[in-house]
């Protein structure tokens, strides 16, 4: 089966799903409505999801460099096969797709970071300047 590049097609399997809209940046179009309480440890948590990611790249980058167990064709024939599925020069090698995870992670947490200093301007930008006439003080 031939996967699609999660560089460039994730929206696809993510179209029409809330986290595909959010992706997007048609999450309010979707129904739904962010907290922005909790966007700053959403955004701290993207980083550090998009680092672990990163951080497993790079560990997958290293499974082309195993040795073989053995001088047997089975174990030079395994390594092989598993050097390949690791960091094959294609685009669906597992290095490059938890690459493409990180990229993601990352892009989400500028956006949430840019739409949560969006949000604190324009409320410092709506709050009123003259009291309600309606409190007695």
């Amino acid at each position: 089966m031939q996967w699609p590049s999660t560089g460039s097609d994730a929206g696809n399997v993510l179209s029409g799903t809330p986290l595909g809209d959010l992706l997007s940046g048609n999450g309010a179009t979707a129904g739904f409505s962010i907290d922005f309480e909790q966007v700053p440890q959403a955004i701290t948590d993207l980083r550090h999801a998009a680092e672990f990611f990163q951080d497993r790249a790079r560990a997958a980058e290293g499974l082309a460099k195993i040795p073989p167990p053995g001088i047997d064709g089975v174990s030079t024939y395994a390594v092989e096969q598993l050097g390949r599925w690791a960091t094959d020069s294609g685009q669906n090698n597992l290095a490059t797709t938890l690459k493409a995870g990180s990229s993601q992670l990352k892009d989400l947490a500028d956006k949430l970071e840019n739409d949560l200093k969006t949000y604190l301007e324009v409320e410092e930008l709506n709050l009123p300047k003259d009291p309600t006439g309606g409190l007695p003080l």
